[in-house]
């Protein structure tokens, strides 16, 4: 999101006092972490980095700065706090969550270890299956896990099983059988897909959809911003909780070797998060990686883009890291493809957002848009090239593939969306929280430049008239909206200006795609900007839409956590200390190394006065569900030329 021109500004910040080291014990489990992490390629023994998160004592003052910066954000600024507390309809599976009772019920506990008592809050705010909303401590995520099986569910002969993606023979765990394609059984006595599902439901976070939760577990094939085809092994292989054991037990079943049973113990290395060789036992643990850090009192601070606040689902899944494309034979179906991804389609041109691509067989072309992470608007034309590139090539229908897509800038999902459809509205209407806070800031901020602060309405456009706010009526003269029986003050309604010099294209340089002439198509793993053109395509221009994997037989989104726009907490401290507010009630920093962000605004289908897209279930499920076998799920080609097919009908 960008808020104000070229800009950069020395802010004063809150500065958090640092809770005292806890004492060293006799056997100290971080002493023994400290010695082994050599590197970050380490090998870790599992017990103690178990051990080593239990051995820092729960700090009740600690905990209870934690819980009332943490109850601020959520009642003062998460725009989807009442909504959250709601009941709706199917397909929705995602709980009810009342931070107000929640977080009571945390402070409230008797925590007999600070890792316990940090995990609750983590797992309180992924149960709202909100992407861009979370919290995670630092001191809890300095290991990463992983296990050398890809797995992924795909449907054959009608039945989805769960089944081995791919082995990483760089984990030194990996079993030397050719496991590939063979079905999981069972993960440690459960129903593998059961196992997953449970598992996934619990801390993946990134959708109301289970179905796209359950795809973010699991293996997948996408293109990513850095010019290649690659391969997520999923939330499942990869994680920065603890596990419960050392190791997962396994019951596979192979077309060659019948049932066997494996035990795999988890590989366990520093991740990028551990500051290596700063800590020598629990103490020094404790300072180098979970105390906060005491911020200089004229931090340079530079709000020319905000585009840096991306959803944590996003930031989480590229943590995860990417496997090599899968080789050799299966123990599975002898009729596969050839192994490299792309053989259906011919590659036009590549951007840092997108790739294009012309199928061989037919007049269909794709464009394969990884992020709306555009750099700077050199993007914007290079995006414009590669459709004129694809227009001159004779392609008379468009698929849009955006699986894996974690969002980036709204200015240019914006800028997408005028492109295609220029006579139609290209953003959605927005709103935000209008707290006691908000609105003192609001008024706060017209001493300083247009747009400076997040709260400053001048930095937004009217739904009314389109134009500018001039004064802080945007924040002042709020909105009573009553949902779940709560009442609180929004904003008027509002959305982020745009002006491209480029748009609207001259008419006879102009695509030929109208609506029916295009498809899209994802994992549901479409978040934030993304969805933001995937869902207005569909719903204002009745663009096809597609999704693919989840659960057989049931519906599934091709979008996740529309809201309007990501903001992390330590962004807010500044804001608050830009415009030189103070009091009790003004944002403070964590009292410890961590993460915590949330949506800030909320958008609605066109029409719709209460219900904002994250929770609107009419717009939820693709028009067509397609589930993926194991020859699409490494081949998007595939999936494409089925697309193109389906034009024909």
């Amino acid at each position: 999101m960008k808020l104000t021109t070229l800009l950069s500004i020395a802010a004063a910040v809150c500065v958090a006092t640092a809770a005292p080291a806890p004492k060293p014990s006799k056997k100290d489990p971080c002493a023994i972490v400290a010695t082994a992490a050599t590197s970050a390629t380490a090998d870790l023994p599992f017990d103690a980095v178990a051990a080593c998160y239990r051995n820092i004592p729960y700090n009740a003052k600690v905990a209870d700065d934690l819980l009332t910066t943490l109850r601020q954000m959520t009642n003062d600024y998460y725009v989807f706090e009442d909504s959250a507390n709601g009941r709706y309809k199917a397909p929705f599976n995602t709980p009810r969550v009342n931070f107000d009772v929640e977080l009571a019920k945390i402070r409230s506990t008797k925590w007999k270890n600070d890792y316990d008592f940090n995990m609750a809050l983590s797992n309180l705010f992924s149960s709202a299956n909100d992407g861009h909303l979370s919290y995670k401590s630092n001191c809890y995520m300095t290991a990463s896990f992983s296990q050398p099986l890809a797995l992924y569910a795909p449907v054959v002969k009608g039945k989805q099983s769960i089944r081995v993606f791919s082995v990483d023979t760089t984990n030194a765990n990996a079993p030397k059988d050719n496991l590939v394609d063979c079905e999981v059984q069972t993960i440690d006595g459960q129903p593998a897909i059961k196992a997953i599902q449970d598992y996934t439901d619990k801390y993946s976070g990134i959708s109301k959809d289970p179905g796209v939760r359950l795809n973010d577990a699991l293996a997948s094939t996408f293109w990513t911003d850095s010019t290649s085809w690659t391969t997520s092994g999923g939330g499942w292989m990869t994680r920065l909780d603890v596990p419960a054991k050392s190791s997962m037990e396994y019951t596979i079943k192979c077309a060659k070797g019948g049932v066997k049973k494996y035990k795999i113990p988890w590989r366990v290395r520093p991740s990028r998060r551990m500051n290596l060789h700063n800590f020598k036992d629990t103490p020094g643990y404790w300072r180098a990686n979970c105390a906060a850090f005491e911020q200089p009192p004229n931090r340079v601070v530079d709000r020319n883009n905000r585009d840096d606040n991306e959803a944590p689902a996003r930031t989480f899944f590229k943590e995860r890291g990417t496997l090599p494309q899968p080789r050799g034979p299966r123990n599975g179906p002898s009729d596969a493809p050839p192994e490299s991804p792309i053989t259906l389609a011919n590659e036009i041109i590549t951007t840092t957002t997108t790739a294009f691509y012309r199928m061989k067989k037919g007049d269909a072309c794709v464009a394969v848009i990884a992020t709306e992470s555009a750099g700077s608007q050199a993007e914007y034309w290079d995006f414009i090239d590669g459709l004129k590139r694809l227009r001159d090539s004779g392609c008379k229908k468009l698929i849009f593939d955006m699986t894996n897509n974690g969002g980036g800038s709204i200015d240019f999902a914006t800028f997408v969306n005028a492109l295609f459809f220029p006579k139609a509205k290209p953003y959605f209407d927005m709103d935000l929280r209008a707290s006691s806070m908000a609105k003192q800031a609001s008024k706060a901020s017209l001493k300083f430049s247009p747009g400076m602060s997040i709260f400053d309405g001048r930095g937004y456009n009217s739904t009314r008239n389109g134009l500018a706010f001039k004064d802080d009526s945007m924040f002042t003269k709020s909105i009573r909206q009553t949902r779940n029986n709560k009442t609180n003050d929004y904003t008027q309604r509002s959305f982020f200006g745009y002006s491209w010099k480029m748009l609207p294209l001259a008419k006879n340089d102009s695509l030929p795609w109208k609506a029916k002439d295009m498809a899209i198509v994802t994992n549901g793993w479409c978040g934030s900007a993304c969805t933001q053109i995937a869902t207005r395509f569909a719903t204002t221009q009745g663009v096809k839409t597609y999704s693919i994997g989840g659960i057989q037989n049931r519906p599934m989104s091709y979008y996740s956590f529309p809201g309007g726009f990501v903001y992390q907490h330590m962004y807010l401290v500044d804001e608050f200390s830009m415009v030189n507010m103070k009091g009790k009630n003004v944002p403070k920093s964590l009292p410890v190394q961590g993460i915590a962000s949330y949506a800030m605004g909320q958008i609605y289908a066109d029409g719709e006065k209460s219900v904002p897209l994250e929770y609107d279930t009419k717009h939820f499920a693709a028009k067509v569900k397609l589930d993926f076998d194991p020859a699409t799920a490494r081949h998007p080609d595939l999936v494409w030329q089925k697309i193109a097919d389906d034009f024909k009908k």
